[in-house]
């Protein structure tokens, strides 16, 4: 816990964000002596500090109805820096001194907008899977070093975990809220210019292709196999097609369809789930929001969460349950597509969300070898169930690029 004049070593302090909050809930409440930080973000997140704030809300007669506890969120490029160095030269996404880092805090920042818009359109609607926003700071439009987005906490939940196998029925409650949410984006326009921007495009710009084959590379210390070894030859021929390719955020406009609001990084740690039940909580995380088409979010979430084989066969009943979804909530609205060509943008679509799933995840398993708090036996035991998915996800990965070439 922290109570020093700043949060999480980043610029923002106790009086920035009482000052915020109280703005934001109309209070005349002040914090009191026991406020606090936790850490929540710490080997969770890339690009942000995260903390679970106790208020301790003293001197005003509604403190009843003041949320006790909150999230704050901060922009920071520092979580992704140490996890990124921490690699040896040659198996990093990003090499390159103080200038390339400047250059990704101002993509964070970018970032950091486009989610501040996001959770803004959400107000809107009812019963979404996503938190309350309290307050958004952002650095486009204040014109501030201090961007922050201060978030309910949702109680009694836990993050999915990727190095858990969850299941099928888990894994429907997610896409059939994808699929609500989806048909407001259709229902409002999305008019904010945050949300217009092409992340997979930008974020390529901080990216050299042998920075991504380098990072894809370090497969092969993982499994020295002859199998993977054959595996990394076929990835290693496709790399420079898929590096920087921006199909999942334009191909709406290729195709002439209407684009729903997709998230862009549905992992399973910007999943909440019941802490009991295993139940949908709520989705976290909007940094790299966009226009595009529902499957990109399923596919991302099936790959993380799921084995290979019940991936595999459940993928088609999964596109129809968010589909569905998506049409049961559009109140009239025509949907953009047809399921039958929904299902041809998940094929479309696979490689890329499966280049963009394994290149961090090759990542992260080798981080985690290092890892002081876990133990030898922990480590291996998530190494097995992680290591398989990446395979799992590149051999399919290569098999979609086939079919889709030929078709």
């Amino acid at each position: 816990q922290q109570k020093s004049d700043v949060i999480l070593d980043t610029k923002l302090t106790w009086a920035d964000l009482e000052r915020n909050l109280k703005s934001a809930l109309k209070t005349e409440a002040v914090f009191g002596p026991n406020k606090s930080v936790t850490d929540i973000g710490e080997g969770n997140g890339f690009v942000s500090r995260c903390g679970m704030v106790v208020c301790d809300w003293v001197n005003d007669e509604g403190l009843e109805k003041l949320p006790s506890r909150i999230v704050i969120k901060i922009p920071s490029v520092a979580p992704f820096r140490k996890l990124n160095d921490s690699l040896p030269k040659g198996q990093r996404m990003l090499e390159g001194g103080e200038e390339l880092w400047a250059l990704m805090e101002g993509k964070l920042r970018e970032a950091h907008d486009i989610e501040v818009a996001t959770y803004e359109f959400f107000e809107a609607f009812n019963d979404l899977s996503v938190p309350v926003m309290y307050y958004g700071v952002m650095f486009g439009r204040e014109d501030t070093d201090n961007g922050q987005i201060c978030l309910e906490l949702v109680e009694n939940s836990k993050m999915m975990r990727y190095h858990e196998n969850h299941t099928v029925e888990q894994v429907r409650q997610i896409v059939r809220a994808l699929g609500k949410i989806q048909a407001c984006s259709l229902k409002k326009e999305l008019t904010a210019t945050e949300l217009q921007r092409n992340f997979f495009e930008e974020f390529a710009k901080t990216v050299t292709l042998e920075g991504n084959r380098g990072n894809f590379k370090a497969l092969l210390t993982l499994d020295s196999s002859e199998k993977t070894a054959k595996l990394w030859e076929e990835i290693d021929k496709l790399l420079p097609e898929y590096y920087a390719a921006s199909l999942p955020t334009t191909i709406h406009a290729q195709l002439g369809f209407r684009p729903v609001l997709v998230n862009g990084d549905l992992r399973t740690e910007n999943v909440l789930i019941h802490a009991d039940s295993g139940d949908l909580s709520a989705f976290i995380d909007w940094q790299t929001a966009h226009l595009g088409v529902g499957v990109e979010d399923l596919i991302r979430i099936t790959l993380f969460a799921l084995t290979a084989e019940e991936r595999r066969a459940s993928a088609s009943m999964l596109v129809a349950e968010m589909y569905d979804c998506l049409v049961q909530n559009l109140d009239g609205t025509e949907p953009p597509y047809t399921l039958e060509v929904l299902r041809e943008l998940y094929d479309l679509l696979f490689p890329h969300c499966a280049f963009f799933f394994a290149g961090p995840c090759i990542m992260l398993i080798t981080n985690q070898a290092s890892d002081p708090k876990l133990s030898a036996a922990e480590k291996e035991r998530r190494k097995e169930v992680e290591l398989v998915k990446v395979l799992a996800s590149l051999e399919d990965a290569v098999e979609y690029d086939a079919k889709n070439k030929q078709s």
